[in-house]
């Protein structure tokens, strides 16, 4: 299934809501489980993510296609129903995407989405899993000249029913708020 023109959007109350209740009920209870938020960041990995984070929708492998705009001040769709809609992308888990993005600023500016615990929805993780989550390092577009476009293809990770925060990669963005303030949702 293609998904575009949709990349941005609000996330609806329920939609968010019926996500944190399904993830409520996802801890393990095998005895090799630990609780999440005692295994270190930088504890080794040595199990399968789809062991270690289980989907708990049961959808993934979709496949989307998303265009943003980047400007001075922040990040937008370009086209369809979300047309001008901020800081918000939503895509199932272990699915591909193909994100443009073009700089309509005056200044460089990029795109990167950041790490998060795995805690709020794997309260517990069979032993060699990770409690933080990353997109993967194709996922990121080195900052851009104004006018520029660029396109990436990656997979969205496995652990779902997460939000990951996306910026601007150049360093000169971090003190912009609406570049600094975007939200991914993992479903």
């Amino acid at each position: 299934m293609s998904y575009s023109a949709r990349p941005f959007g609000l996330v609806t109350a329920s939609a968010l809501l019926t996500a944190g209740l399904l993830h409520c009920s996802s801890s393990n209870t095998d005895s090799g489980s630990v609780s999440c938020s005692s295994v270190s960041p930088d504890a080794a990995t040595t199990t399968s993510p789809s062991t270690c984070y289980p989907d708990n929708d049961g959808i993934n492998n979709e496949t989307y296609v998303i265009d943003i705009a980047v400007d001075d001040t922040g990040f937008s769709s370009t086209g369809g129903d979300d047309a001008g809609a901020k800081n918000i992308l939503a895509t199932q888990n272990e699915s591909q995407v193909t994100l443009t993005l073009t700089n309509n600023g005056t200044k460089p500016h990029g795109f990167q989405v950041g790490c998060v615990s795995v805690c709020s929805s794997y309260p517990t993780l069979p032993a060699g899993c990770s409690p933080e989550a990353c997109f993967p390092a194709d996922s990121t577009i080195a900052p851009i000249a104004p006018g520029a476009k660029a396109t990436i293809t990656f997979d969205t990770p496995t652990p779902d029913g997460l939000i990951y925060p996306f910026s601007s990669s150049e360093p000169a963005d971090s003190t912009v708020p609406g570049l600094n303030q975007g939200q991914w949702s993992l479903m």
